[in-house]
């Protein structure tokens, strides 16, 4: 190997370190932001806040599916569609390595179709929300006031009464679409809200398995210590120093916890952890 491939080699690890790293953030932070959405909407749903016309939950989920939503989509693609990572299952050799290659392929394949559905979903919800807090709103405010204008029947000087009728008999039955498509709109935000919030239990499932095979990763190791707070959300009080643990633990026979042997780890591999004072993820 030429001293260029070995340098072209270093730099696809440690991309590939980057793209395992950062894509397990984006996710925690999509989960953590859907939680708060979900609280939210069956919050205001249950009465105990105000009603879904104008929450402002649209723009939420609409700053979601724009930024990190649509980069953790990205980032999956790039990462799980790759022609490298397969390339690397096919190279393996023997009955067991041929059975854990096939699991890691299966694992990649199902976390990109995970995340890529629950993208979309997001935009299902997303206009859901949009007919409830803009559409029908407004709608029913223009219909209001037109029937104010319309006399609701009983004539005015503009319009002889049988002509106000048939216009109020019209906008009674645009009511009644109005009405079929606020309540299809909610039945469908209240399902897609149900869809998300199992897929994205059963991408986390995944994803915690996927970091398993994670290890020697110094890039995912410092992100995650920078992001304890949002791993023990996730998968419960005391998570983050349970993985953090697993993924540090071929590092030497050190005493201590496992936050303690991936600060060592990284404070090795890393160089400057200044980062880990401030308590921001990359």
């Amino acid at each position: 190997m030429s001293a260029r491939e070995a340098v072209h080699d270093r730099f696809e690890m440690r991309r590939h370190k980057e793209r395992v790293a950062f894509l397990v953030v984006k996710f925690l932070r999509v989960h953590a932001a859907f939680t708060r959405i979900a609280a939210e909407f069956q919050a205001r749903e249950n009465g105990t806040a105000e009603s879904l016309a104008g929450s402002g939950l649209f723009e939420k989920v609409r700053e979601l599916t724009g930024s990190i939503a649509f980069d953790l989509k990205e980032m999956a693609h790039t990462l799980f569609r790759s022609d490298s990572l397969s390339g690397q299952t096919r190279t393996r050799r023997g009955k067991r390595q041929v059975l854990a290659g096939r699991k890691d392929s299966i694992e990649r394949l199902s976390l990109d179709s995970y995340i890529g559905t629950g993208y979309h979903l997001l935009l299902i919800l997303q206009e859901s929300l949009y007919q409830l807090e803009r559409y029908a709103p407004e709608l029913e405010h223009e219909k209001s006031e037109l029937s104010q204008l319309l006399g609701l029947g009983g004539g005015t000087d503009a319009q002889p009464g049988n002509e106000a009728k048939a216009e109020v008999a019209r906008l009674r039955a645009l009511e009644e679409i109005s009405a079929t498509l606020a309540v299809e709109s909610l039945d469908m935000a209240r399902q897609v809200l149900k869809r998300c919030e199992a897929l994205l239990s059963g991408t986390a499932a995944v994803i915690r398995r996927f970091l398993a095979t994670a290890r020697d990763n110094e890039i995912l190791v410092l992100n995650l210590l920078q992001n304890t707070d949002l791993i023990d959300g996730i998968y419960g009080v005391g998570a983050a120093e349970e993985i953090l643990s697993e993924l540090c633990a071929s590092t030497g026979p050190d005493p201590g916890t496992g936050t303690e042997r991936a600060l060592r780890f990284v404070r090795e591999r890393c160089g400057n952890v200044s980062a880990l004072a401030a308590g921001t993820a990359s």
